[in-house]
């Protein structure tokens, strides 16, 4: 029973680090959004879906701001979509060039 306990506190308190994880890089996200904004000609809006629970912020305080998502598609000039393959394609290659730096030394 007491090994039973105790596998149960240690994936309790693994969910526990990794949820303090994830809100400590949801809070930098955030300050770096309104840091962002602070520039001119710069608005940010930032959507987070953390467990279907919602995080917003926008730089603007006027509350119609935010656009939808298909406003924002039909804007000009057209819109940057990043996904998430983008963002992995771009590592891959940062990791390739930086092997190639390191291997020419």
């Amino acid at each position: 029973m007491d090994t039973t306990n105790a596998k149960f506190n240690g994936e309790r308190r693994r969910r526990k680090r990794q949820n303090e994880g994830i809100n400590r890089r949801k809070d930098t996200l955030v300050k770096k959004a309104f840091e962002l904004g602070e520039f001119d000609g710069i608005d940010v809006a930032l959507i987070i879906c953390k467990y279907g629970q919602y995080t917003t912020y926008r730089s603007r305080g006027y509350v119609s701001w935010q656009p939808s998502f298909a406003e924002i598609q039909h804007t000009y000039p057209l819109p940057k979509n990043i996904l998430p393959e983008d963002m992995e394609n771009c590592r891959s290659r940062q990791q390739k060039t930086a092997r190639r730096r390191s291997t020419k030394n």
